[in-house]
């Protein structure tokens, strides 16, 4: 799995739309699964996140609080299969 450090609410959102985008999914299509809107997705995904997101990563920072985000790997960064 990858890790990526988030610091900023941004990242949050900025990691949601790679991991869709791994998984090869539309915005649409994560909107169904979640019972939201293809809109209120992008929204997010563009870094317009509620003001808890925000509070909260300003929260963390203040108190020196890392957010650590796991993503499975791609199957480039896996590396080659051995079978």
């Amino acid at each position: 799995m990858s890790k990526v450090r988030a610091r900023k609410a941004r990242d949050l959102s900025a990691t949601l739309a790679a991991a869709r985008r791994q998984r090869g999914w539309t915005q649409g299509e994560l909107a169904d699964r979640i019972g939201v809107s293809r809109d209120y997705v992008g929204d997010i995904e563009s870094g317009r996140l509620g003001v808890q997101a925000i509070r909260l990563m300003q929260m963390f920072g203040e108190l020196g609080v890392e957010v650590v985000l796991t993503m499975p790997e791609t199957a480039e960064e896996a590396g080659p299969s051995h079978g």
